[in-house]
């Protein structure tokens, strides 16, 4: 008997002293919860071994515990990581090489990382923002048409909700693409063939409501150029979502398909020209907006395909002004540019032409 306990001791290959046990008694009533209990008197059997067990996956627990604590603190602006630090998957873009958030199996740790600043944050701010814009312009639609075309069918204005829903789920996936791509190899790919197939909607929106409006009394016209349109959109889509074309050596002719389905367009308003008068079919179908809408969307196919500005300063563009922010911000210019060229066609169209 020493300290209050008793040990009997038993054949055994192990030798424990009083002392160890005095320790083993401490260790347990600090590591275990409440619901142990020491017995005053230990005997040496088979039951003080599931004791000991149990200890150990509360340690084990405890370990567990703090690891995810380690994990969660990383996930803060102190520990952003470098390229080289970082899975080779995760780094598309090699010029960018700091401001990298670390790789975290949670969605909730991605969700936080909108409140600091990393390498993602404008890519994702830049899409956010105007998805919430494009969303709310639903209802400035409606009061819109509501104010200014009394006279005009629940078409007409279908096709403008088409367009800002489709320009929604655009920019809504982009911004979720770029928030979670930090999760792991599989949500990284995941989303970004989802992102390909919200810009291939996109497309698809903004033709359905510019061919509406440029053949605005042509029927026939319209179903023609939508089917052509939606074979293009499915070729389109099956490229982007191929597994055998997502590698790197196939980004061009990714992009190659979303340039080729875009300016397709121009196959309806080389036919317009040939039917209508050049000066009418500008203000119907609002072919000056569609110039420049091309021009900003080739200026950010640009910044996409030769990784410019960060090409010339690598590091320097890593936060801000990065070649896929500026891409964003003229995939959003274009967006703006088409909403209010085919609204200035449909006026052109509701205040000069009668369909019969």
């Amino acid at each position: 008997m020493e300290n209050g306990i008793r040990v009997r001791q038993r054949a055994s290959p192990f030798t424990v002293s009083p002392t160890r046990w005095n320790d083993a008694i401490n260790l347990t009533q600090t590591s275990l919860s409440p619901s142990y209990t020491i017995m005053p008197v230990w005997t040496y059997q088979h039951s003080d071994m599931s004791l000991l067990r149990r200890l150990s996956s509360a340690t084990k627990a405890t370990t567990a515990t703090r690891s995810l604590e380690k994990t969660g603190a990383s996930i803060s602006p102190t520990r952003l990581l470098e390229s080289h630090q970082a899975p080779a998957w995760y780094v598309k873009n090699s010029y960018i090489r700091t401001g990298y958030r670390p790789v975290t199996p949670s969605v909730r740790f991605c969700l936080q990382s909108l409140s600091y600043l990393h390498n993602e944050t404008a890519n994702i701010y830049s899409h956010l923002i105007p998805g919430l814009l494009f969303l709310f312009g639903n209802a400035f639609v409606h009061q819109y048409f509501a104010s200014n075309f009394p006279l005009a069918s629940w078409t007409d204005q279908l096709v403008f909700h088409i367009y800002l829903t489709s320009s929604v789920v655009c920019f809504g996936v982009s911004s979720l693409y770029h928030t979670l791509r930090c999760h792991s190899a599989v949500f990284a790919e995941l989303w970004v063939r989802l992102d390909y197939v919200a810009i291939i909607f996109q497309i698809l929106g903004s033709f359905v409501s510019g061919i509406y409006v440029g053949f605005y009394c042509e029927p026939g016209f319209q179903n023609t150029y939508w089917s052509m349109i939606s074979i293009l959109g499915v070729l389109t889509g099956f490229v982007v979502v191929h597994p055998s074309l997502q590698r790197k050596k196939w980004r061009i002719l990714r992009l190659s398909t979303f340039v080729a389905t875009g300016f397709s367009a121009f196959a309806p308003i080389i036919h317009g020209s040939l039917i209508f008068p050049y000066e009418q079919l500008d203000r119907q179908a609002g072919l000056r907006y569609y110039y420049a809408e091309g021009v900003v969307l080739l200026l950010g196919v640009f910044f996409y395909a030769t990784h410019f500005p960060e090409s010339r300063r690598p590091k320097r563009f890593d936060i801000w002004g990065a070649s896929h922010q500026l891409f964003h911000l003229m995939v959003v210019a274009g967006a703006l540019i088409h909403l209010y060229g085919i609204l200035r066609a449909f006026r052109w169209n509701y205040e000069n032409r009668q369909c019969t």
